[in-house]
């Protein structure tokens, strides 16, 4: 099938016409609905409608694509397995920069590495300029279509009364101007329609149709984007010498070259999927511009200098740890005052360090091996502090968790400092691997880790670490409790009615809101974790 749209002449109408299909479907699942079951569900479509409808743009797929397909993929399903506000905010934010990277990538108009910032232009090139032009496209699509069916002589008639219709238009509001002046009786008629269009305004299917029409017109600016993507004027003049010599094979061969069918309804060319670069431009790049990297020496001395201050700190710091560690803290300090304590400037320390990191190992000039020997050991004290800085603000945070109990915040502080001291690992072995890719193995951990924490049941952690608290101490805050979202309702349910009754009364309202909450959902919007906590807290 996909065989058949790309060559048929009828390729950009069949586009369109699902392209609006696709806004049907989309404010089907969406429009008056909790997102739930729905988000899964359109990403899937969605990556179904740029497959079929952009495929001949598509390189080769790689393990990459299907790992990051996979993110997004797991990413939606939050959607429907948990319901956790904070999550489902972010993700709504990070899934669609995620899917338009990704799409990018794979047909990007420009050929790019997953890894360079140069990608992000690219995507908003896609986005905005890329969407925005084929709005006019569509347009001259269904124009085209509709006049296919006319003879000659009845598009010259439309033609004429287009012209009419836009000459009348001026004189139409002199004329009127004057009436309303010379007859108050028809300037009162007259002011009755607004109202009319008020009216009109709120009528049931207008905003559903206003919705499709403005989301097919994206869907199909979007994808033909990458279909017909606009060569700017700039990328011509540095490609000028192409026309005079063959292209390369692999432009040659594209689907859309010499053999690919053009498509006759937009007259217009369709340019190479990528921007290919030749040898000499890129030896013309090379020698114009040379990367900037930090001197050696000058490297060098900054690491001496943080790190002797950093030795020095962290001196201080093993009496602190072993000592609150065994209940003995610093003079004058309660539990509190001690896990506060420094505890952001530990965290911004160790930012500020992964930024030198990266600096002296990705940005600084080759050295000879002595050299480069002394640049290593003084990354390694350095990796070395930060490591114990960790350490320190994490016991900080256990002592403050102790006394106070455990929150949102609290938790994915925990969680963000366990992913600190995974970046400064890879550190350390950049160190022994200088092949290692520094930056991109930061990418891929961090959003592993994203996609990690988001499955990482954190309401219910924290409800079990509160549970925990309260064996220990008999302290338990249960408007906290049971503020927490509806994945950790089975268990405070079973805490309720087996340990602390107390709760029960907290419970029942949060039930109270969450039918009353769930009596208006319809299929799109259904979600398992409010399922199952409405199932537990009817028992």
């Amino acid at each position: 099938m996909i065989e058949r749209i790309k060559s048929s002449p009828h390729r950009a109408l069949i586009t369109l016409l699902v392209a609006v299909l696709l806004a049907v479907i989309h404010q089907y699942l969406f429009y008056g609905h909790e997102i739930g079951l729905s988000y899964p569900l359109f990403v899937t479509v969605f990556y179904s409608f740029m497959y079929i409808f952009a495929q001949d743009r598509m390189r080769a797929l790689t393990l990459f694509d299907a790992w990051i397909a996979g993110v997004v993929l797991l990413l939606s399903l939050t959607y429907l397995l948990f319901d956790n506000f904070l999550f489902q905010v972010l993700n709504f934010l990070i899934i669609p920069v995620l899917i338009m990277l990704h799409l990018t990538y794979v047909m990007g108009r420009k050929q790019r590495h997953w890894w360079e910032i140069g990608l992000i232009g690219t995507a908003l090139d896609h986005l905005l300029p890329q969407t925005i032009r084929h709005i006019g496209t569509a347009a001259s699509i269904m124009v085209r279509a509709g006049a296919r069916k006319m003879h000659k002589s009845q598009k010259a008639v439309v033609f004429k009364i287009s012209i009419g219709l836009l000459v009348s238009i001026p004189i139409l509001f002199v004329v009127l101007t004057l009436l309303t002046s010379a007859d108050g009786v028809f300037h009162e008629f007259l002011s009755g329609f607004p109202a009319w269009l008020d009216q009109l305004a709120f009528m049931p299917m207008l905003p559903r149709i206003i919705w499709i029409g403005a989301a097919g017109l994206l869907f199909f600016g979007y994808v033909w984007g990458f279909v017909q993507p606009m060569q700017y004027e700039a990328e011509k003049r540095e490609n000028a010498h192409w026309k005079s010599s063959a292209l390369p094979p692999s432009v040659s061969q594209h689907p859309d070259s010499a053999q690919s069918v053009a498509e006759p309804e937009t007259k217009a060319r369709i340019t190479p999927a990528f921007t290919p670069v030749t040898p000499r431009t890129q030896a013309q790049a090379l020698s114009d511009q040379e990367p900037i990297r930090l001197d050696p020496v000058i490297a060098g001395t900054i690491l001496t200098v943080i790190n002797m201050v950093y030795i020095l700190f962290v001196l201080v710091q093993f009496s602190y740890l072993f000592g609150a560690g065994k209940g003995g803290l610093p003079n004058d300090l309660s539990y509190a005052e001690y896990a506060r304590s420094g505890f952001t400037e530990l965290i911004l320390v160790t930012g500020l360090n992964f930024l030198m990191l990266i600096i002296a190992l990705e940005y600084t000039r080759p050295m000879q091996r002595r050299g480069t020997i002394v640049q290593r050991v003084l990354l390694l004290i350095l990796i070395s502090c930060s490591g114990i800085m960790l350490c320190s603000a994490f016991v900080r945070l256990n002592l403050y968790e102790q006394a106070y109990g455990y929150t949102y915040i609290r938790f994915l502080v925990h969680a963000f400092m366990i992913f600190l001291a995974l970046l400064l690992v890879i550190a350390a072995l950049r160190l022994r691997y200088t092949r290692l890719p520094l930056l991109r193995c930061y990418i891929v951990l961090g959003i592993t880790a994203y996609t990690a924490i988001n499955y990482a049941g954190m309401d219910t952690r924290i409800a079990e670490l509160n549970i925990e608290r309260y064996h220990q101490t008999g302290q338990i805050d249960t408007a906290y409790l049971a503020s927490l979202s509806t994945d950790a309702m089975p268990l405070l349910v079973q805490f309720a009615d087996q340990e602390y009754p107390e709760l029960k009364e907290n419970l029942m309202d949060r039930k109270a809101h969450l039918d009353k909450f769930a009596a208006d959902l319809e299929w799109p919007s259904f979600n398992l974790a409010r399922y199952r906590a409405q199932l537990e807290l009817s028992k």
